[in-house]
């Protein structure tokens, strides 16, 4: 069942790896189209009802090293569920959600809205846009699959973080294991913590890193 769920996955990382070849102009058209057309929809992925999703939310925020921060981002935010949840758990942080979508940008601004929340969403293409920053601590979660070259993925995310500040990878498994382990050979970053969950079932990993 797990491996039956993974392989999408798989396969995106590889049409998508194969499309981020293409320069990123191509790439940023292609990611822009694909997440609008999932988001022509709301909650394309059941992440507000699925308890896994729930319970994969909770473990990444249980991994979380510090306990104050200043500038948080969540890269890929979706429709923001992830991040109004980091926003609740650290009150005093300016919390970021940054993704490709517009549709799903004006749905998580929606929710922030009629939540009270003062996270803010910004539209952008991971590879080339303007995230601001520099932030301390950076959520990545179920991104990685469509971004191509891991190297070159980690540089963007170190230029983003402060120094000693911490990055989090959260991704289904056994896929995560590939694309956490890359980061564990870069200059830019240490090892932290790394953990495996799980929810009736189906797997996800939590790698935690820190900018040295």
């Amino acid at each position: 069942m797990a491996d039956a769920e993974e392989r999408p996955n798989r396969l995106h990382q590889l049409l998508f790896g194969a499309i981020s070849m293409a320069g990123p102009r191509i790439q940023r058209r292609v990611l822009r189209s694909y997440f609008d057309l999932w988001h022509l929809r709301p909650d394309p992925w059941s992440v507000t009802v699925d308890p896994y999703e729930r319970a994969k939310y909770a473990a990444t925020l249980e991994q979380v090293p510090g306990t104050e921060y200043r500038a948080i981002l969540d890269m890929g935010c979706s429709e923001g569920a992830f991040t109004l949840l980091a926003a609740n758990a650290f009150p005093e942080a300016a919390t970021v959600g940054a993704d490709i979508s517009a549709r799903a940008l004006r749905r998580a601004r929606e929710q922030a809205a009629r939540t009270g929340s003062g996270a803010r969403f910004i539209r952008m293409d991971f590879m080339t846009g303007d995230a601001g920053g520099p932030y301390d601590l950076i959520f990545v979660g179920e991104v990685l699959y469509y971004l191509g070259n891991m190297s070159v993925v980690a540089d963007r995310l170190r230029g983003l973080l402060e120094p000693g500040g911490h990055l989090i990878l959260t991704h289904s498994r056994p896929q995560a294991r590939l694309l956490h382990t890359q980061f564990d050979g870069h200059k830019g970053f240490t090892s932290v913590s790394n953990t495996d969950g799980d929810h009736e079932g189906r797997f996800f990993n939590v790698a935690v890193y820190e900018r040295v």
